[in-house]
């Protein structure tokens, strides 16, 4: 396994955004993962309207992975719709 770092942009609209965070960690562990931290940065304004949205929720995971479930990690977390972003950065040893 691998360690990861992974910065998500979620809705602003979103009521209770620790939700999505649980459902996001979920679906990590899902895919042979595991988290060790993750880190809400909090609402913020966005560079440019994403989707017509100019805040977004942001949101740093700390994981480690398997190399090759990072790309079904990238497919599943895209077709959520509360997500507006995602990046996964491998971070050195």
């Amino acid at each position: 396994m691998r360690h990861y770092e992974m910065l998500v942009l979620m809705s602003a609209e979103l009521e209770e955004p620790k939700e999505e965070i649980e459902k996001i960690e979920e679906v990590v562990r899902n895919l042979g993962g595991e988290i060790v931290k993750s880190d809400v940065w909090g609402k913020k304004r966005l560079a440019y309207p994403i989707q017509k949205k100019n805040e977004g929720i942001y949101v740093l995971f700390n994981f480690n992975l398997e190399p090759a479930q990072t790309f079904e990690l990238k497919r599943v977390l895209g077709l959520r719709g509360n997500i507006y972003r995602q990046m996964i950065i491998l971070l050195d040893e």
